[in-house]
């Protein structure tokens, strides 16, 4: 198989659909690819398609900090995003169900080494629909303590919250979450795993989105997200849990009105 390059996939290009049965030709040429198709998108056939837009830097400056945004609202019907990177220890980064939400997802993660940064897209028609870009890194990421290990009451802070609920427009909304977590991927010398898993945010009893996280998110999870939520909403309730079994919950003021 070919090495990586660096450089993204994302192009004017036509997707092309997968033969079924059949694993395509990885436009980022990695060696892990046929690996993380047959692991994580094996249930439906597999298309390439440049409407799953995924931005993050070229280069990481922080291995342990890197930013990324999945944009999938060109398709319709999404049911399923999942996000891997095809050279980290632990590949699996996240899934999200987006129940009543843009196919719009950002979040930051920590990368082993030069990976590709995968997204499968999962829509109603059973297809896996696939973007992606290759990201240059240092190194060390996954296998590096968090920086919160260096504070002795770390504990006390665990699971605060800062969220930031702002109202686009009579139906949608743009969340960002932050939670203070270590998620420590068990790499690292003596500390093991404990990691934040679960994300839940519903509106009228009614889930609005799911996310399950894993070990290769970074530290102190942050997650921006674009609920459809009515005006007559007030509140979003928002739940969350981790590997130790400790469980956070919020109400989220929701405006009614976008902002000026």
């Amino acid at each position: 198989m070919k090495r990586i390059l660096a450089a993204s996939i994302l192009s004017a290009s036509l997707a092309v659909p997968a033969f079924a049965g059949e694993i395509p030709e990885d436009p980022l040429n990695s060696v892990m690819w046929e690996d993380m198709a047959e692991r994580f998108f094996s249930d439906g056939d597999i298309v390439f398609d440049p409407r799953v837009r995924v931005h993050t830097p070229d280069s990481a400056e922080n291995q342990m900090l890197v930013p990324v945004t999945v944009d999938a609202r060109g398709l319709w019907g999404v049911r399923e995003i999942v996000v891997v990177a095809d050279l980290n220890p632990l590949p699996h980064v996240l899934t999200y169900h987006p129940d009543q939400a843009e196919p719009f997802i950002g979040f930051r993660l920590k990368v082993e080494q030069a990976t590709a940064i995968r997204v499968g897209v999962k829509t109603v028609d059973g297809k896996w629909y696939m973007g992606g870009k290759v990201i240059d890194a240092a190194g060390g990421g996954c296998t590096a303590p968090a920086s919160v290990h260096a504070t002795a009451n770390w504990m006390a802070t665990l699971g605060k919250t800062r969220a930031l609920v702002r109202r686009i427009n009579d139906e949608t909304l743009r969340v960002k979450v932050r939670m203070k977590h270590p998620m420590d991927t068990g790499l690292a010398d003596g500390i093991p795993v404990f990691h934040m898993n679960r994300i839940g945010v519903a509106s009228g009893g009614d889930s609005v989105a799911r996310i399950a996280l894993y070990e290769p998110v970074s530290e102190d999870p942050t997650v921006t997200i674009m609920p459809k939520v009515a005006k007559q909403a007030s509140v979003l309730d928002f739940s969350a849990s981790d590997t130790e079994g400790n469980t956070y919950s919020y109400h989220l003021p929701v405006p009614a009105e976008p902002a000026l």
